[in-house]
This record gives C-alpha cells, structure tokens and sequence, in this order.
C-alpha cells in the first residue's frame, strides 16, 4: 500500500506540474510534478495531524484534499492548456538537450542508488552493516522515522529526549514514516524517497543550469563542476608516493575513517584543514535534509529565474508556495531562496524602475514565501536558535588554521582560482544571478547559523552553486576562444576537468567501497536485531527504556521506542543539553538506590542492557537487576528487563 500511495502522489504532482508549467517540454514538467508530488507527500497530512497525531486517518484526509485541490486547480486551468502537446498524445522525442540531461542524471542516480543500497541497513550474516558517511547520521534519521510511525505524535519529539519538541527539520524522515505506516518494510520506506529525490536533485541542478547558461556544454561543465565539487585535497595523499611505502598514505583514502581529498579534517597535529564536503557522498547521501531541500530549492530556483528573467510572471505565486513551505524540509535551503530572492528583487526593482507592476508580481511571490513560513519558524525553529551557540557572530570560522586566501584555494580549488577572470568575462544578467551566490558566501564568512562553524556548510555549498555558474561560462568561452589550437585545447580542457574532479572522484570510489561486503561498518548485531524485533511486537509505542546513549541504539533507531537521553553527536547540534540525563543514566546503572529513585521518577519502563552498556559502566549493577526484576527477553549480549 505504501508503494501506491506513494506512486499516487507523484502522478498528481506530475498533473500539478502540467498545470503550472504547460509551455515547457514534458521532461521538465515530469521533473517538477515529481518534486511536487514528494513535497505534497510531505505536507498533506500535517494540518490533519496536528489534529488527529500521525496516523492513517490523517493521510487519508490529506490526500482527499490534496485531490480536492488538484480536480479544482484543473477546473481552472484547463481553457489555458495547449492542446495535444507532447505525452500522451504523440510520440516524444527528446532534443539533444534532454538527451545530455538523461545521461548525466543516469550516471549520477546509479552511482548513488548503488551506494544507498549498500549503505541502508545491508545484512551481512544476519547483520545490518553501512558504509563510512551514513554510519552515523542514518541512525538518528532511523530514530526520527520510526518513531514518528510508531509513536503517532505530533509535533513529534525526540524519541531520545522525551519529553522535547523536534526542534529539526523532520519532513524529509516523516515521508518515509508515511510509508512505513502505509506497509513497506523500514528498509524501503528508508531508501524510495531518496531514490527519486536523488533523480529530481540531479535534473533540478541540470535543469537550472540550462536555463541560466542556455547551451548544453555549459550546463554540463557547471554539472560536473557541481557534484564533483574538491579542491586541492589529494595532494596530502600524493605526497611521497615515489618514496618507500609512500603507496600506503595514498591507500588510506580506500581504507581509513574519514580521511578523504574531500574531507580530510584537522586532528591532533595534523593540520590538513580539508572541509570542502561533497555534495553527493558527504551531503546527499548521508543528509535527508540536504538533498530533500536542495531537490526543491533548485524547483523554486527555475521557476524564480524564468520568472524574473525570462518575463514568466506566471511563475510567481508558484515559487513562493513552493518555497515557502521548505523550511521544515531543510531551514538553509529557504535561507538560500531568501537571500536569493533579495538580490534579484533589488534587481526588478532597479531594471523596471520601481513600477507597481512589478512589485505586485514579486508579491505573488513573497506573501506566500512568507506566510507559509512563519508558522514553522514559530512551532518548530525559533525553539531551535534562541540557544546562543545558534547564529552568533564569527568572522572565518569555517576555517580552522590557515591563512584565509589559502584555505579557500586548496578547499575549493580551480573554481575558486577562476571566480573573478570568470566574473568579469560574464554577461550582466549572469552577473546579477551571481551576486546572490556572493551575498550567501559573505554572510556565512561572518556568521555561523549552527553549533557547529562546520555546519555552514550547507550554506556555502548554496555560494558554490552559483560560483559554478559563473566559472563554466568562462571555461566554456575560453575553449571556444582557444578553437585554433584544435587538439591542444582537447588536452587541455581534459588536465582541468581532472585536476577538478579528481578530489571527488577519489572520495566517491572510497565511499562506494565502504559499503561492500568486507569494508561495511557494522550497526547492529543479530541480537540486537532480534531484540527489536522484539520490543516493537511486546512493548508499547511511547515506552521508557534505561540504555546507554550510543548513536546506534537499538531501541530508539529500529523500534521507534524512547531512550532516557541519546548520542550527544546528535543532540548537543540540536542545541539540547543532555549533560543532566546523561549522569543519571550512569547513576541508575551504577548505584542500585538511585535507580529506584530515578525509576520511579521518570516511570521507566525497561532496561536494555548489551555490550554497550556493560563496557561504558565497569561498576554495572546487573546483579541487582537479575535479583529484582524478570528478563522478558535475552539472546547473546542482549537482555531486557520489565521494571514496570
């Protein structure tokens, strides 16, 4: 049921998008109805659940007014539609454009379907595995869509910090809690969204590099500039790799943690300073958000740009919908909308003279960005940065110890080098496009929008869009200037394209690798497994478990089931301070009196003990548990006791 439901919504996002975009070709129409149907997934029952929780109930009515909605905008839009054009009416050949668009995204969603197969929940020998980026960001998206389905609260809380509104962009877990409600297993409801999210995520950058740059060999070049995105971080793994057991430094890109060319951080004293993420297997892959947010950022982006610069004004009201609704899909993406929304506003205004005709159209636009906004920043986001960790004031944080020009040569490389000859060879349309990328990266120069100064990269990334515009419309142009050297600039054009991708090519081999039977990371053992297996048969959904707070727990990832505190990775981020929770944890585990104080304090309801527990607690009291309470489940390291 939940593979119908979800194939429901995107043939009515693909009838919304006919709608909207009626004089585009079908391919771009497929690929909006597509990002409109997984938003409208998203959204539908959220009014409804705040009314009825999470449930099946809630679904139902969203998708009835969603119908509603989509016979009614028909109804009205049918007189204005072109008749017999493109599917189903005639056969439809794809131009060389969209041959081109087919190509890239093909080889870019193989790439990551492969990798997400391999990296959610693989069994191997009757345990689930992962590779290197989503070894630890999986679990708490796990713990949020579990828990979601299962608990049917709403707003929905930390299933590792009860009792805590979700101060976090949930959407992007919450379509997959959908379709775990609706039937399919937590591995598919995991990893179909992001199937076709990988897909419109690729088309949506192709597509609105297209628009921007207007021929195919641009778009192509900023494509590849975009996903491929490294600097100058191979050269620590080339270095003495003629010497004797040099090979071996170059080697640890395919076998150590984290030590990639494109994410090859400080520790101890070594000062690499390599930051510069990958936008597929450091951002994509392992972040929902990102590549949920940036799968409509680059919607709203197309609709936006045609509509300030190719006159379609009939593309207003629909960006500012869209857009308004993407801060609970992913908060930096609308940061990035608004910013860029700025600048091009300031331009309209500017190039039309002010006159109220175009003021109103950008109305269309900014009213809804608006108002669909403020009531998520009010539930659910301002809770989130009144901490003070959140947007404090920082010039060059993201740069740990270099020298500021340096760090932003070796991180981003070529296209950094190549940004201002390529800002002067622009035209003054792409420069105005531009100017909202260069905005985005001087604010982030100088404040941090997270704990973590690392974190502004999601924001950077957005600079680096549009620094791909610019740069590949210069690369372009200088091929062409350079058409007399004939086979010259062929090699040319082909050291660049490696010297630019290289950094990225190695990261993505390496995390490809991580997932194979051999090189996977282990998550959860077979009795862990079997232990969810059975809490989610024999407990209640809201029930209380006393474990440890490791990022992979059992309880709160594969159940859905609440643990007292969680991994401190996730929740100190989030601006929680678990610190308090975390030392009674460790007392209840330690000191048999204070566990009957704090038992019946919190109204605990279990105890999961594993390895986890008994390595991190030497003075464990599992003799007094043993004596007091009845096991209700034991296998291998596992046991659950019933302390109700």
């Amino acid at each position: 049921m939940g593979y119908v439901l979800f194939l429901f919504y995107i043939i009515l996002g693909v009838i919304n998008a006919r709608l909207i975009l009626s004089k585009e070709k079908p391919t771009k129409r497929f690929w909006a109805g597509g990002v409109i149907g997984l938003v409208l997934l998203m959204w539908s029952h959220v009014p409804f659940s705040f009314l009825f929780g999470f449930g099946v109930l809630s679904h139902i009515l969203g998708l009835t007014l969603v119908l509603m909605g989509t016979v009614i905008f028909y109804a009205m839009k049918r007189k204005h539609l072109p008749r017999r054009s493109g599917f189903p009416h005639k056969l439809y050949k794809p131009d060389k454009e969209e041959i081109f668009m087919f190509a890239a995204v093909a080889v870019m969603s193989i790439y990551c379907i492969l990798c997400l197969y391999n990296h959610t929940l693989q069994e191997i020998d009757s345990a689930y595995y992962t590779g290197q980026c989503t070894y630890g960001d999986m679990n708490f998206h796990l713990g949020i869509i579990t828990s979601i389905k299962e608990q049917g609260t709403f707003p929905p809380e930390y299933n590792i910090f009860p009792g805590q509104r979700l101060d976090y962009y949930f959407l992007s877990n919450s379509i997959s809690s959908s379709l775990y409600l609706f039937g399919c297993s937590l591995k598919a409801a995991y990893m179909l969204p992001m199937i076709f999210a990988f897909i419109f995520t690729f088309a949506g950058m192709w597509n609105l590099a297209y628009a921007v740059l207007k021929r195919i060999s641009k778009a192509l070049t900023a494509f590849l500039l975009f996903f491929f995105n490294g600097g100058f971080g191979l050269i620590y793994f080339l270095d003495g790799l003629k010497a004797e057991g040099g090979e071996e430094n170059f080697k640890r890109i395919f076998t150590a943690y984290y030590e990639t060319p494109t994410n090859y951080v400080n520790s101890g004293t070594r000062l690499s300073n390599i930051c510069w993420t990958n936008t597929v297997v450091d951002m994509m892959i392992p972040q929902r958000a990102t590549l949920f947010g940036w799968m409509v950022l680059f919607l709203v982006l197309y609709l936006l740009y045609h509509a300030v610069f190719e006159d379609r004004t009939d593309l207003f009201l629909a960006a500012g919908i869209l857009g308004g609704l993407l801060p609970m899909i992913q908060t930096y993406s609308y940061f990035t909308l608004g910013i860029t929304a700025f600048v091009w506003l300031i331009h309209s205004c500017v190039r039309d003279r002010f006159r109220k005709k175009t003021i109103l159209h950008w109305l269309k636009f900014g009213i809804p960005a608006v108002l669909l906004a403020i009531p998520q920043f009010y539930i659910w986001i301002f809770g989130a940065v009144s901490e003070e960790r959140f947007l404090r004031f920082e010039f060059n944080a993201y740069n740990a110890t270099d020298h500021w020009l340096w760090f932003w040569v070796k991180n981003v490389g070529i296209v950094f080098i190549l940004l201002l000859p390529a800002f002067f060879n622009a035209g003054r349309r792409l420069k105005i496009v531009h100017a909202a990328g260069a905005l985005i990266f001087i604010i982030c120069e100088f404040i941090v929008f997270q704990t973590h100064a690392y974190d502004n990269n999601k924001l950077y990334l957005m600079w680096y869009l549009f620094a791909v515009l610019i740069v590949a419309d210069f690369l372009v142009d200088c091929y062409h200037k350079m058409r007399e050297m004939n086979a010259a600039r062929i090699v040319i054009a082909v050291m660049l394209l490696i010297v630019c991708t290289a950094s990225a090519f190695f990261t993505m081999i390496r995390e490809f690798k991580s997932g194979q039977e051999g090189s996977a990371y282990m998550l959860y053992n077979k009795d862990h497994i079997d232990s969810a297996d059975f809490i989610r048969k024999n407990t209640a959904a809201d029930a209380l478990f006393l474990s440890y707070n490791n990022h992979n727990n059992t309880v709160s990832c594969l159940t859905g089931r609440n643990i007292f505190t969680g991994s401190g990775t996730f929740l100190y981020s989030h601006g929680v301070d678990y610190n308090g929770r975390a030392e009674i944890i460790e007392n209840m585990f330690t000191d048999a009196e204070k566990f009957e104080t704090y038992r019946a304090e919190y109204g605990f309801d279990y105890i999961f003990l594993s390895s986890y527990e008994r390595s991190n607690y030497p003075k464990l009291i599992e003799d007094y548990f043993e004596a007091n309470f009845p096991v209700v489940f034991e296998q291998g390291e596992v046991k659950i006791y019933d302390i109700r």
